[in-house]
């Protein structure tokens, strides 16, 4: 795992503005650093030592001839057949690692080179022999990678705020961005909060021409059959987990896994644990909280595979420091409460090994959301009907106690009234996000329509054929918007701020095809979520696992901001402050907080959400679009 940072197509000298740069990246690759410098291009590279620890997998790596030179972010898990692919055709390797590999396949199949490739990663390639460069994102954007066309070139990095911090271009908030962040908690790709700096999708490739023309490109297309959920099948999975966990635990540096207890991360335990010559190490976080601890599951599932388990627990105290410090390292804003517990698991963990794996993807291939539940009851309500209960929200607020545990009772059934509508995709995005797009024109100082429908435009796209099903639909649009760029971002940031690699097994792309060709009713039966995996789990470790319910890993937030956290709201979130922001009303700001801490309701969304676009805010300027 490293960070990337340079330009292409360049107009002027650009080494010391990705010098700098890099140094702000050393938390993503302590290890080492390098950079090319050429005529029109310039490629930077912080080094996280993975695979093959010598000076020969240094970047930028250029292939024997001298003719392509790469900078990457990432693994390449099938590198080893790839690479013997190289040495049958007689090209020169000097190194063991997966970098050098991609370079050479892409002198044996050119664009082609990147559908090959199954892993995690983002990365920069400059032939010199056409002056072109390419920018290439992994097939599900496990893998952070921003650009910018700006006067000095195509500017890339791993990080928005390097290329903000560059000065190549100017901080101005995207509206579009900033409307898709209060009602997400995340901003959607391609968009990014700032004006003229882009996400590029996952599996696609920005071809940038030497005269600074850059051309997209889907290179990555799924194709879904259909199998039944059988016993074969369920023997099948079994097969291909344990393989792409086999290939994920490749590595020249200690190894651990990411333990909720949970049945995801449970599989890849239970898996790593089979598969693996070495004793499986495992981290976990405990809460105070009992509504949002899961000591219990995580240590019954330790104690029985026989792992090597460590526990740390995450306190309000811990709290009132990691805010601000998380903050400094989102290059964007992203409210995810369970961020800070990640972050703090990323730290422990890093203290042991340098390399963890999790079972991230799952909730999004396999249908794991309580969501889903919701969504298979809205679609047998009538129309009136939904407007109806979507009516008696306020009332709901009024007569249903104010509690601040995980997934209360009271926050599920004003959450499903809230956010009630007759197109799927929207309730869908209510369900899931924040504030309604009904609210921000009470919330900003100035709401943009156009922007609102450029939001819709992006979020309510087709992601699958329609006769697909609903489910489908559902899954298909998690997995392009809240897990690319909420749980991704996530684990992403949380982790590289430790210089701790996480990779995701469930994201493998063998695994994700045969998530794609099960049936619906597999994966959503009933009022059972997860339903094969649950089968799977059920078949290997005792029933009470496999039908334990989803919990989520989160933080009680709710209470902290009640209690060790308000001071810092009643510093950031001041009146005077939010005026002085020119964003933000700070009457309705005002209103959320005296209602939370009042217990007439519950805002923790809401307000981590401000609290988190506000310190966004004042680490780089005020200024909208």
């Amino acid at each position: 795992m490293c960070g990337i940072f340079g330009g292409l197509a360049l107009t002027q000298p650009f080494r010391a503005e990705t010098a700098r740069a890099l140094s702000q990246l050393a938390h993503r690759g302590p290890d080492g650093e390098g950079i090319a410098a050429l005529d029109h291009a310039v490629l930077g590279h912080r080094r996280l030592s993975i695979i093959d620890l010598s000076h020969a997998a240094d970047q930028p790596l250029w292939d024997a001839r001298h003719q392509v030179v790469i900078v990457f972010n990432g693994e390449i898990y099938n590198y080893r057949e790839l690479r013997r692919e190289c040495v049958a055709a007689g090209l020169e390797l000097t190194s063991a690692s997966d970098t050098e590999v991609i370079v050479n396949q892409y002198l044996l199949h050119g664009e082609k080179a990147f559908d090959r490739l199954n892993g995690m990663f983002a990365f920069c390639l400059y032939d010199t022999r056409s002056g072109t460069g390419y920018l290439v994102r992994d097939p599900f954007g496990i893998k952070p990678l921003y650009y910018a066309a700006a006067p000095v070139g195509v500017v890339f990095s791993s990080e928005l705020q390097t290329i903000l911090d560059s000065g190549c271009v100017d901080f101005e908030i995207d509206r579009a961005a900033l409307q898709a962040y209060l009602q997400l908690d995340f901003v959607p790709t391609p968009l990014t909060m700032v004006r003229g700096v882009r996400k590029l999708e996952g599996g696609w490739f920005a071809k940038v021409s030497a005269s600074g023309q850059i051309e997209q490109q889907r290179y990555f297309r799924r194709l879904v059959g259909r199998i039944s959920p059988s016993e074969e099948a369920l023997l099948e999975f079994g097969r291909l987990i344990d393989a792409a966990v086999e290939r994920h635990l490749i590595s020249d540096v200690p190894i651990g896994v990411f333990l909720s207890g949970g049945i995801d991360s449970t599989i890849i335990a239970e898996s790593a644990r089979r598969v693996s010559a070495d004793p499986v190490s495992t981290f976990s976080i405990a809460f105070d909280d009992a509504s949002f601890d899961e000591s219990r599951w995580f240590a019954a599932v330790a104690r029985l595979l026989q792992l090597n388990q460590h526990t740390r627990e995450l306190t309000s105290d811990a709290m009132v420091d990691l805010v601000p410090e998380i903050g400094e390292r989102l290059g964007e804003p992203l409210a995810d409460g369970s961020i800070y517990p990640t972050y703090l698991l990323s730290r422990f963990a890093r203290e042991h090994v340098t390399v963890v794996l999790s079972g991230d993807g799952a909730d999004e291939l396999f249908a794991g959301y309580p969501t889903y539940l919701a969504h298979s009851v809205a679609r047998r309500l009538p129309g009136l009907a939904l407007r109806g209960l979507r009516n008696t929200v306020g009332a709901a607020h009024r007569l249903l106690p104010v509690r601040y545990e995980n997934f209360s009772p009271e926050f599920k059934v004003k959450k499903f009234l809230g956010g009630l509508h007759p197109d799927l995709i929207k309730r869908h995005f209510r369900w899931m996000g924040t504030f309604e797009e009904e609210q921000l024109p009470d919330l900003l100082t100035h709401y943009d329509a156009d922007a609102e429908r450029a939001v819709d435009s992006l979020l309510l796209q087709p992601s699958i054929e329609a006769d697909d099903g609903w489910l489908e639909q559902l899954l298909r649009t998690d997995q392009r918007f809240y897990l690319s760029d909420g749980v991704l971002v996530k684990v992403d940031r949380a982790s590289m701020a430790t210089s701790l690699e996480v990779r995701v097994p469930f994201l493998d792309c063998e695994v994700v095809a045969f998530a794609d060709s099960l049936p619906p009713h597999a994966k959503l039966r009933g009022r059972t979520s997860k339903w094969f995996l649950r089968e799977y789990v059920g078949r290997r470790l005792p029933r009470e696992i496999a039908s334990r319910p989803k919990k989520g890993f989160g933080a009680p937030i709710g209470k902290w901001f009640r209690g060790p956290l308000r001071p810092m709201l009643e510093k950031v979130l001041a009146r005077n402050r939010v005026a002085a922001g020119g964003v933000l009303r700070p009457e309705f700001v005002h209103r959320l907080l005296e209602d939370h801490w009042s217990g007439r309701r519950d805002n923790r969304k809401q307000i981590l959400n401000l609290l988190v676009f506000t310190l966004w805010c004042e680490r780089f300027g005020r200024r909208v679009s």
